[in-house]
Protein backbone atom coordinates (compact mmCIF):
# COMPACT_ATOMS: atom_id res chain seq x y z
CA UNK A 1 0.00 0.00 0.00
CA UNK A 2 1.50 3.60 -0.44
CA UNK A 3 1.61 6.32 1.89
CA UNK A 4 -0.27 9.17 1.48
CA UNK A 5 1.29 12.39 0.84
CA UNK A 6 1.29 15.06 3.85
CA UNK A 7 -1.52 17.60 2.73
CA UNK A 8 -0.55 20.82 3.97
CA UNK A 9 -3.09 23.59 5.05
CA UNK A 10 -2.88 27.07 4.13
CA UNK A 11 -3.52 28.23 7.30
CA UNK A 12 -0.26 26.85 8.88
CA UNK A 13 1.81 28.85 6.77
CA UNK A 14 -0.15 32.11 7.83
CA UNK A 15 2.62 32.80 10.66
CA UNK A 16 5.14 35.20 9.07
CA UNK A 17 8.74 34.84 10.52
CA UNK A 18 9.41 38.62 11.13
CA UNK A 19 13.46 37.43 11.14
CA UNK A 20 16.05 39.05 9.16
CA UNK A 21 17.61 36.49 6.48
CA UNK A 22 20.87 35.11 7.34
CA UNK A 23 22.05 37.13 4.57
CA UNK A 24 20.94 39.91 5.90
CA UNK A 25 22.58 39.40 9.40
CA UNK A 26 25.70 38.77 7.21
CA UNK A 27 25.55 42.22 5.70
CA UNK A 28 24.85 43.87 8.69
CA UNK A 29 27.83 42.20 10.70
CA UNK A 30 29.61 43.32 7.61
CA UNK A 31 28.82 46.87 7.68
CA UNK A 32 29.23 46.90 11.31
CA UNK A 33 33.01 45.95 11.14
CA UNK A 34 33.58 48.18 8.26
CA UNK A 35 31.89 51.04 10.39
CA UNK A 36 34.82 49.97 13.03
CA UNK A 37 37.37 50.24 10.53
CA UNK A 38 36.35 53.67 9.32
CA UNK A 39 36.10 54.75 12.66
CA UNK A 40 39.67 53.84 13.61
CA UNK A 41 40.99 55.33 10.31
CA UNK A 42 39.87 58.46 11.91
CA UNK A 43 43.08 58.35 14.17
CA UNK A 44 42.91 57.90 18.42
CA UNK A 45 42.06 61.24 19.26
CA UNK A 46 38.50 60.40 17.58
CA UNK A 47 38.04 56.59 19.31
CA UNK A 48 39.21 58.69 22.49
CA UNK A 49 36.77 61.57 22.17
CA UNK A 50 33.72 59.28 20.90
CA UNK A 51 32.41 58.26 23.83
CA UNK A 52 32.18 54.29 23.27
CA UNK A 53 31.99 51.78 25.75
CA UNK A 54 35.46 50.75 27.24
CA UNK A 55 35.90 47.37 25.29
CA UNK A 56 35.00 49.09 21.95
CA UNK A 57 37.64 51.64 22.55
CA UNK A 58 40.50 49.34 23.70
CA UNK A 59 39.69 47.11 20.67
CA UNK A 60 39.65 50.06 18.01
CA UNK A 61 42.96 51.26 19.30
CA UNK A 62 44.38 47.57 18.92
CA UNK A 63 43.87 47.95 15.21
CA UNK A 64 46.71 49.62 14.17
CA UNK A 65 48.94 47.57 16.64
CA UNK A 66 47.91 43.89 14.37
CA UNK A 67 50.25 43.48 11.22
CA UNK A 68 49.05 40.31 10.23
CA UNK A 69 45.84 39.90 7.52
CA UNK A 70 44.53 37.07 9.23
CA UNK A 71 45.13 38.61 12.54
CA UNK A 72 43.13 41.88 11.07
CA UNK A 73 40.49 40.07 9.82
CA UNK A 74 39.74 38.32 13.25
CA UNK A 75 40.18 41.29 15.21
CA UNK A 76 37.79 43.62 12.74
CA UNK A 77 34.80 40.53 13.61
CA UNK A 78 35.44 41.04 16.91
CA UNK A 79 35.06 44.45 17.12
CA UNK A 80 31.65 44.33 14.64
CA UNK A 81 30.70 42.00 17.72
CA UNK A 82 31.11 44.42 19.95
CA UNK A 83 29.65 47.12 17.70
CA UNK A 84 26.30 45.27 18.10
CA UNK A 85 25.82 45.82 22.02
CA UNK A 86 25.16 49.27 21.80
CA UNK A 87 23.84 52.10 19.49
CA UNK A 88 25.74 52.98 16.69
CA UNK A 89 24.52 56.04 15.29
CA UNK A 90 26.68 58.34 16.84
CA UNK A 91 29.43 56.33 15.30
CA UNK A 92 28.02 57.01 11.95
CA UNK A 93 27.67 60.53 12.59
CA UNK A 94 31.09 60.73 13.40
CA UNK A 95 32.26 58.69 9.84
CA UNK A 96 29.70 60.39 7.55
CA UNK A 97 30.74 64.23 8.87
CA UNK A 98 34.70 62.85 8.61
CA UNK A 99 33.68 61.95 5.15
CA UNK A 100 31.88 65.02 4.39
CA UNK A 101 34.77 67.10 5.81
CA UNK A 102 36.76 65.63 3.32
CA UNK A 103 34.66 66.03 0.71
CA UNK A 104 34.78 69.99 1.27
CA UNK A 105 38.67 70.34 1.42
CA UNK A 106 38.71 68.05 -2.01
CA UNK A 107 36.43 70.24 -3.92
CA UNK A 108 38.14 73.29 -2.66
CA UNK A 109 41.33 71.95 -3.94
CA UNK A 110 40.10 71.18 -7.50
CA UNK A 111 38.33 75.12 -7.86
CA UNK A 112 42.15 76.63 -6.89
CA UNK A 113 43.66 73.95 -9.17
CA UNK A 114 41.07 74.70 -12.15
CA UNK A 115 41.78 78.74 -11.03
CA UNK A 116 45.56 77.96 -11.76
CA UNK A 117 44.68 76.19 -14.75
CA UNK A 118 42.49 79.11 -16.21
CA UNK A 119 45.01 81.43 -15.52
CA UNK A 120 48.25 79.61 -17.05
CA UNK A 121 45.55 78.93 -19.97
CA UNK A 122 46.08 82.63 -20.67
CA UNK A 123 42.33 83.99 -19.33
CA UNK A 124 43.45 87.70 -18.73
CA UNK A 125 40.03 88.64 -17.64
CA UNK A 126 40.13 86.15 -14.61
CA UNK A 127 43.65 87.37 -13.87
CA UNK A 128 42.52 90.94 -13.75
CA UNK A 129 39.66 90.48 -11.75
CA UNK A 130 41.99 88.45 -9.52
CA UNK A 131 44.27 91.51 -9.42
CA UNK A 132 41.17 93.74 -8.88
CA UNK A 133 39.79 92.03 -5.78
CA UNK A 134 43.20 91.13 -4.09
CA UNK A 135 44.80 94.47 -4.68
CA UNK A 136 47.50 93.65 -1.96
CA UNK A 137 49.02 90.50 -3.99
CA UNK A 138 47.63 91.60 -7.27
CA UNK A 139 51.05 92.44 -8.58
CA UNK A 140 52.32 88.90 -7.21
CA UNK A 141 49.58 86.82 -8.70
CA UNK A 142 50.39 88.70 -12.28
CA UNK A 143 54.26 87.56 -11.97
CA UNK A 144 53.34 84.22 -11.13
CA UNK A 145 51.10 83.74 -13.70
CA UNK A 146 53.58 84.99 -16.77
CA UNK A 147 56.21 83.10 -14.80
CA UNK A 148 54.40 79.76 -15.26
CA UNK A 149 53.26 80.79 -18.55
CA UNK A 150 56.64 81.35 -19.59
CA UNK A 151 57.83 77.74 -17.92
CA UNK A 152 54.96 76.03 -19.62
CA UNK A 153 55.94 77.22 -23.14
CA UNK A 154 59.73 76.46 -22.45
CA UNK A 155 59.35 72.75 -20.79
CA UNK A 156 60.59 73.71 -17.44
CA UNK A 157 59.59 72.43 -14.19
CA UNK A 158 56.53 74.41 -12.70
CA UNK A 159 58.14 75.94 -10.07
CA UNK A 160 56.25 79.60 -10.91
CA UNK A 161 52.93 77.35 -10.91
CA UNK A 162 53.60 75.74 -7.93
CA UNK A 163 53.58 78.88 -6.23
CA UNK A 164 50.77 80.57 -7.92
CA UNK A 165 48.72 77.61 -6.33
CA UNK A 166 49.99 78.34 -2.75
CA UNK A 167 49.25 81.93 -2.95
CA UNK A 168 45.63 81.29 -4.38
CA UNK A 169 45.14 78.75 -1.37
CA UNK A 170 46.62 81.15 0.71
CA UNK A 171 43.83 83.73 -0.30
CA UNK A 172 41.13 81.36 -0.26
CA UNK A 173 41.63 80.56 2.94
CA UNK A 174 42.22 84.13 4.47
CA UNK A 175 38.58 85.10 3.36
Amino acid sequence: MAKKKPTYRPEEFDEIDDRPSRSQLKRDMTALQQLGADLAALGDKVILEADLPPEVEKALLLIKTLTKHEAKRRHMQYVGKLMRTFDTTHVRELVEAAHLGHEVKTQAFQAIESLRDRLLDGDDDLLQELFETHPDNGQRIRQLTLGARREKTAGKPPKDARALFRLLRDLQSAE
